[in-house]
């Protein structure tokens, strides 16, 4: 019997321990899977000398869906008298395709790991990453390079949608002030936009191309974006349906067979077959099907009957905030739909979300116009009550009129001079139809 006691106790010893190290195991996973997903870029490092700077650069981040493209010119001086050669570093984050020139020309580069990095060129300062690429190039005395460096790379999202990115640049620029950060982001809108950092707000811009620009503040040693495609991601939610119908309306759709879609949803709504799948959705891609046709009245009318936090992704009511926004322009749009845009503002405003943030900017804020046209309402309702107030009182009418129905025969006056008036209107009309009657032309009779 001792002997199985202990038997159990280490079994169960040993299950715990096993239990203990899947769970480590998983939680190490998990926050590398996290730090996996956002996506951290670097610029250019000088490795082996302090004699040679980066005295200046400019940098274009383009990014389009999940794929990023990078473009950067670095300026290089030789600060010194002497010929010397100059090993550049680029950090690396799942690059491909990468290309350094020097006017036009390839400069070869190298594939290094992190251990080589630091045996080679040891410093607290470099960025802390486990892939490296590596260059070499020779300076004459006093002389300034251009270099330009391209790369591409795949963006990851969490699993819920999400992408972040996060570029830091070199601390130690000669020209800071006179360098720049552009991101510019391909098909891009402020409802797509989670978060931002380091980001001059005021160089941000949409133009009519569909790109969105944001610039790097000057001030900031670090540019960040938190973004989701939320236009695909509601149509990528079909696709998750085992429906056949429901798929046929998201392949319509990335078709441009708008007819298709309206069919297909018409016939799916009439008989739905997938419970698990909101009709919400369904209904919001007919509203947008309709936008896309540029049949905005019907798009509006479908927009009124929607369930906003039944949709998908839960973010997808700030691109309908932004749609009515483009399409009502300066018109003033009805009391429903206004209220319906003010609702909207007002959860982007409450959740710091960039879209409430970007129609600030702009001059554009659905809360305070709303709240504008109810106190107007509201002192115009005032302003009548007022002025009939100011009638009777000049006429001294309210005191005359209580009085009056104060009056204890009041009530019989009231008889008598209503059975008077009509005796005299029918005594009157009585004298002219006599009258008529005499005074009748001879013509008027009958032969």
């Amino acid at each position: 019997m001792l002997g199985g006691g202990i038997l159990r106790r280490k079994a169960i010893t040993v299950i715990s321990i096993l239990l203990a190290i899947i769970m480590i195991s998983i939680f190490t996973t998990t926050l590398a899977d996290e730090e996996e997903n956002i996506w951290n870029g670097y610029d250019v490092q000088i490795l082996n000398t302090y004699d040679i700077q980066l005295v200046g650069q400019n940098l274009i981040i383009e990014i389009d869906e999940d794929k990023l493209v990078y473009s950067g010119e670095y300026i290089i001086k030789n600060l010194t008298q002497n010929t010397l050669e100059a090993i550049l570093g680029l950090p690396s984050n799942n690059l491909e395709n990468i290309q350094i020139t020097e006017k036009g020309n390839l400069i070869k580069y190298y594939s290094r790991n992190k251990s080589y990095i630091m045996d080679r060129f040891p410093s607290d300062t470099l960025p802390d990453v486990s892939k490296w690429y590596t260059a070499s190039l020779w300076f004459k005395a006093d002389e300034t390079k251009i270099i330009n460096v391209r790369y591409e790379s795949r963006l990851k999202n969490d699993n819920k949608g999400m992408y972040s990115i996060r570029y830091y640049k070199n601390k130690d620029l000669a020209y800071s002030d006179a360098s720049a950060i552009v991101l510019s982001l391909y098909d891009f809108y402020p409802y797509n936009v989670l978060n931002t950092m380091g980001v001059a707000e005021e160089k941000t811009v949409l133009s009519g191309n569909k790109r969105l620009t944001m610039e790097m503040d000057k001030e900031s040693d670090m540019l960040g974006l938190d973004y989701e495609l939320v236009d695909k991601l509601s149509i990528d939610r079909f696709d998750f349906s085992t429906d056949k119908k429901l798929k046929n309306i998201a392949s319509s759709f990335r078709k441009k067979d708008y007819e298709a879609v309206n069919t297909l949803c018409d016939e799916y709504l009439s008989n739905p077959t997938d419970p698990a799948f909101n009709s919400d959705q369904i209904k919001y891609i007919k509203a947008e099907t309709a936008r896309k046709q540029a049949d905005y009245s019907k798009y509006i009318e479908y927009i009124k009957d929607l369930n906003f936090d039944a949709l998908y992704p839960g973010r997808l009511k700030y691109k309908i905030l932004y749609d009515l926004d483009q399409i009502i322009k300066e018109d003033l749009p009805d009391v429903k739909l206004l209220d319906i845009m003010k609702a909207i503002h007002t959860q982007a405003k409450e959740n710091n979300e960039y879209i409430s943030k970007w129609m600030e900017m702009s001059g554009k804020n659905y809360i305070d116009a709303v709240e504008a046209i109810e106190r107007e309402m509201t002192e115009q309702d005032a302003e009548k009550e007022s002025l009939l107030d100011k009638i009777i009182a000049f006429f001294k009418l309210e005191s005359l009129i209580e009085k009056i129905r104060g009056f204890k025969y009041f009530s019989t006056i009231l008889i008598t001079a209503s059975i008077l008036v009509s005796f005299i209107v029918g005594y009157i009309f009585g004298r002219r139809k006599t009258k008529r009657k005499n005074t009748i032309s001879y013509y008027k009779f009958h032969r």
